[in-house]
């Protein structure tokens, strides 16, 4: 019953895993934050995905930026792509 609760006015764990990797790589609105945060202090499997997806994306980061110096793209290029992606999250 308490797990019916959570994904009618919380947020269901799809939306929430969802949220945790948007937050990620832009900022989350009001709504959004205070939605995951909610559904974190009552999902116990989606604080333990929140912990994995930031070490995660942590390692990533950390090895994108020493595979971005043997890139072959411009850093402008690479900077304008990122940058389209993140519009392109925001928009969801």
């Amino acid at each position: 019953m308490w797990k019916d609760f959570v994904h009618i006015f919380v947020l269901s764990c799809k939306r929430a895993t969802f949220l945790i990797e948007k937050r990620l790589h832009a900022p989350l609105s009001w709504l959004e934050r205070q939605q995951l945060r909610m559904h974190l202090s009552l999902c116990k499997l989606c604080r333990e995905y929140d912990k994995k997806a930031v070490f995660l994306d942590g390692i990533m980061k950390k090895t994108l930026s020493e595979e971005e110096s043997h890139s072959h793209f411009p850093p402008d290029e690479l900077r304008e792509f990122k940058d389209k992606l993140k519009d392109k999250i925001n928009k969801e």
